[in-house]
């Protein structure tokens, strides 16, 4: 009998790890805490390489505060000389800062607080990077205070109290993940810090209702994000690290160890990459663009060879890699087993969420997907906001030479897509679309490639069930589908298929059904 109830337990076991949701509470948390001289020599690289690429060798700091700069990039810059305090470091980071922080804003005639531009050329502030920039700061005011003259550090707390009250007016939404999450920490700690009672409590009653949000569905808004999945990591890790408060720190721990194991759960360390669907998006391929996600997990795995990014820094968003300063501050802490899983493929997987998310279309939004170890897909049901940062179906499979091909159901709002463990299935959304377009990137795929009922691409036959006329398949200009969709990774050879939808179509019955065969 004790065997038997052995057997069953080990069986629910299985069945939970293959539906993603198994329970990360009792593992063990593999936890490093980094200085320049005990980061790895693959994490130094990455460290002087992002150094050499803002100060190049020969240049002056001066030579690099020009009109074209981020500033966020820029306070990163000074975060990161203060982490490593070679000879030099600690003034130049000094000459940023005091450039930095020239460049907060305020109207006084809207009390719009603590905002700083994008770059000084364009003129142009961002709301968000108060969030950015100000929790940059809180790092280099707790942590490098001791290497930075006393009117720096006085320009800092006013720079803080301004942002924070600045996020305090404009009171984001806890499913504006990655900024509300950065807000309440920044509320928080200014109040706390300068005892301004009013952003300390608004701080903390952001935070629990962040919290309770992600614990209705265990999902952020913003869902499978490469880019912004990264970013949410780095706004957990300061509760973990540096929140005063002790409620807000074992939330921000909880999410952590939940969080990693979402993001685990839904990586594929064979493809590198998330499956899709994303809800923010800048690129198909992790490997050929540098995402946070994929920085975060290349720190973790701590190996070039199994890093989810570009090998050379030549590359499109290498500029994510200021993310590098506030990760080495703020550490890394994740469960050992779902840090095994970003380094091995383990099982096959279908994968089923429900998204609590304010675009346009459902509240709740349903994300499917399936891991294969060679390919996967995933799909998008519920959503009507035409971004093209959103990518509502995606397939991804390895090709003979060891690189990736994707498909791609763009973000225009035209379809709900619902994905099993062997099709893709396209429904119809926006009753007004008389046509659906879907975009393939895969190198020798040409337009014979595209049957009526079977597409025969490099390493992977699509079969397509369809009822719908196919008026035409044409190759597109790399440049402009880049642009267009929110694709950063470069493509040479992207194939439109584009179909037409009758009028009065029954929502109920598909468009397509693709079934793909590897």
């Amino acid at each position: 009998m004790k065997n038997v109830l052995i057997l069953i337990a080990i069986y629910f076991l299985h069945v939970d790890f293959v539906c993603g949701q198994s329970n990360t509470t009792s593992d063990a948390i593999f936890v490093r805490k980094y200085t320049y001289e005990t980061l790895s020599s693959y994490q130094k690289q990455l460290f002087e390489d992002f150094l050499t690429d803002e100060i190049p060798i020969g240049k002056k700091v001066t030579d690099v505060l020009t009109n074209h700069t981020s500033l966020r990039n820029k306070t990163r810059l000074a975060e990161a000389l203060l982490f490593r305090n070679k000879p030099g470091d600690k003034e130049n980071a000094a000459e940023i800062l005091t450039w930095v922080l020239k460049n907060q804003y305020r109207d006084e005639k809207t009390k719009i607080y603590g905002i700083w531009k994008t770059t000084i050329e364009d003129n142009k502030f961002d709301q968000n990077w108060r969030e950015f920039i100000g929790c940059d700061l809180i790092i280099i005011h707790q942590k490098y205070r001791s290497l930075l003259p006393a009117a720096i550090l006085k320009e800092i707390e006013m720079g803080l109290i301004h942002a924070a009250r600045g996020a305090l007016k404009r009171n984001v939404a806890p499913d504006y993940t990655n900024i509300s999450i950065m807000s309440s920490f920044l509320m928080h700690y200014v109040g706390t810090a300068f005892k301004i009672e009013e952003l300390k409590a608004a701080g903390l009653q952001k935070a629990s209702t962040i919290f309770k949000l992600y614990q209705l569905h265990k999902t952020f808004s913003e869902y499978n994000s490469p880019t912004y999945y990264g970013v949410t990591l780095i706004a957990i890790a300061f509760w973990r690290e540096l929140a005063f408060s002790p409620e807000i720190k074992q939330m921000g721990q909880t999410l952590e160890q939940e969080f990693w194991h979402e993001a685990a759960t839904f990586y594929n360390p064979n493809l590198k990459n998330m499956p899709g669907p994303y809800f923010r998006g800048y690129g198909m391929d992790m490997q050929k663009y540098f995402s946070i996600m994929g920085i975060w997990i290349a720190i973790a795995v701590d190996n070039a060879r199994q890093a989810p990014m570009p090998a050379t820094t030549n590359w499109p968003k290498y500029g994510e890699m200021s993310n590098l300063a506030p990760i080495f501050n703020l550490g890394l802490a994740i469960p050992k087993t779902d840090l095994a899983k970003l380094k091995g493929f383990a099982i096959p997987q279908f994968i089923s969420r429900t998204v609590p998310n304010t675009y346009v279309g459902d509240s709740l939004k349903q994300v499917t997907a399936t891991i294969y170890k060679d390919w996967m897909m995933g799909g998008l049901w519920g959503n009507r906001r035409v971004w093209n940062q959103i990518k509502t179906g995606t397939i991804h499979w390895k090709t003979a030479d060891g690189h990736v091909s994707w498909l791609l159901v763009p973000g225009n709002g035209k379809t709900n897509i619902k994905v099993g463990k062997t099709a893709m299935n396209l429904y119809l959304a926006d009753a007004k679309a008389t046509t659906i377009e879907l975009f393939v990137c895969a190198q020798n795929a040409v337009i014979d490639s595209f049957a009526d009922k079977v597409w025969t691409l490099p390493s992977m036959t699509m079969n397509v069930i369809t009822t719908l006329k196919r008026p035409y398949t044409e190759k597109v200009d790399s440049a402009l589908f880049e642009k267009d969709w929110a694709v950063s990774d470069s493509c040479s050879n992207v194939i439109k298929v584009v179909y037409e939808i009758p009028a009065s179509w029954d929502r109920a019955t598909p468009l397509l059904e693709i079934i793909p065969k590897q």
